[in-house]
């Protein structure tokens, strides 16, 4: 034992220091050990403001730290962005469901009008057995005849309704669809341009020093890219983008001067005259016959309206397919012309058209189209 001079007890404080500091040196190392690092090669931890600095000079660059990793100070924003386009596809969805609830009213009423049409073309034949036979008979079946087509001409004043319905359901879901289509092409162009800022300022060699701190402090990544960065973004982004179908389909020019392309009906090529202004889409009588198109004996008669004034009658069909590009439309309401119109071109109408967002573009020959998937509105 030191005796209790003033000397042996500086002597006495320094060891204790010493053995403190190598305690505490010792106990690092073998921490560091369990890490499975040697001592030797521990990293230096900077000081809080060296990593305040390194802040800064990420901030300056766009980034800032979260935990372990590199974030783009616009992901907040850019993640609201995106919660705005969840609730933009919300209502679009309402809005395919009521358009899709519309046309199956539609479809009843349709089903209806032709059990109604075939009652009608029953009792007439039963007329004609019993007629000048049995004048019993004959009263009774003249009546459900006309009751048969009371009912008829209310149904057709219902189907008449519930076509407007229909019509102005689609209408909403084609602008609904078109923005909703804008905001996700516009978020891309935002996202695009966020990436390609961070990867040109993950080069600069301040934001390189300042990764190497965050690194020795926090365990950051020290080789990251952008694409790293913005991968959560990206990922929410494209569960978006992956339900919007867009097309540009290249148009031929007639000797006329109409726009053409290539049309499938019912599984078969036409070629076709794009005509925004036909109601429906119309097919002359050979080139129905060529398609294999039926027109029942009692297809409605309709009378239309040519462009030179004229005016010409034709079987109202439903074609049970029309594709143009990757775009294909199902039961689609069209008009074979009399066999007298020979001549005619056949036109692709509003029927296919107004199924999606188009635009006819005659300066550049295309003819645009917008859809955006509907699976969840057409699930029951």
């Amino acid at each position: 034992m030191l005796p209790h001079t003033p000397h042996a007890t500086q002597i006495h404080a320094f060891l204790t220091c010493t053995l403190f500091v190598w305690m505490s040196v010792q106990t690092a190392a073998m921490s560091i050990a369990d890490d499975g690092e040697s001592p030797n090669t521990a990293r230096p931890a900077y000081s809080q403001a060296v990593v305040a600095k390194a802040d800064a000079i990420l901030k300056d660059a766009g980034l800032r730290r979260s935990g372990k990793a590199l974030q783009s100070t616009e992901a907040a924003d850019f993640s609201r962005r995106l919660s705005g386009i969840t609730r933009d596809r919300r209502e679009l969805r309402l809005k395919q469901k009521a358009f899709t609830e519309s046309e199956s009213k539609l479809d009843v009423i349709e089903s209806e009008i032709s059990q109604l049409n075939r009652q009608d073309g029953e009792l007439n034949l039963q007329l004609a057995r019993v007629a000048g036979l049995d004048v019993t008979s004959n009263n009774r079946i003249v009546a459900l005849i006309n009751a048969t087509r009371t009912q008829l001409a209310e149904m057709r004043k219902r189907r008449s309704a519930q076509k407007q319905v229909v019509q102005l359901a689609r209408a909403k879901i084609n602008e609904a669809e078109e923005t909703y289509a804008e905001s996700v092409f516009q978020a891309r162009k935002q996202l695009d341009e966020m990436t390609q800022t961070i990867q040109q300022n993950l080069q600069d060699s301040q934001v390189r020093i300042a990764i190497d701190v965050m690194n020795a402090n926090f365990d950051v990544a020290k080789e990251i890219d952008a694409e790293t960065i913005v991968k959560a973004l990206d990922s929410r982004l494209r569960d978006f983008e992956k339900e919007v179908f867009r097309e540009s389909i290249p148009l031929d020019v007639s000797s006329g001067g109409s726009l053409f392309t290539m049309v499938s009906i019912n599984q078969q090529a036409i070629r076709m005259v794009i005509d925004s202004g036909a109601t429906l889409v119309t097919l002359p009588a050979d080139a129905a016959a060529k398609l294999q198109v039926n027109v029942p004996d009692d297809a409605p008669v309709i009378s239309l309206v040519l462009a030179n004034g004229g005016k010409i009658d034709g079987r109202r069909v439903t074609l049970d397919s029309v594709r143009v590009g990757q775009f294909e439309a199902k039961n689609v309401d069209a008009v074979v012309l009399e066999p007298i119109a020979a001549n005619a071109e056949p036109l692709l109408g509003l029927s296919f058209l107004d199924r999606y967002k188009f635009e006819l573009d005659s300066a550049s020959r295309t003819l645009g189209l917008l859809r955006i998937d509907n699976t969840d509105a057409e699930t029951p």
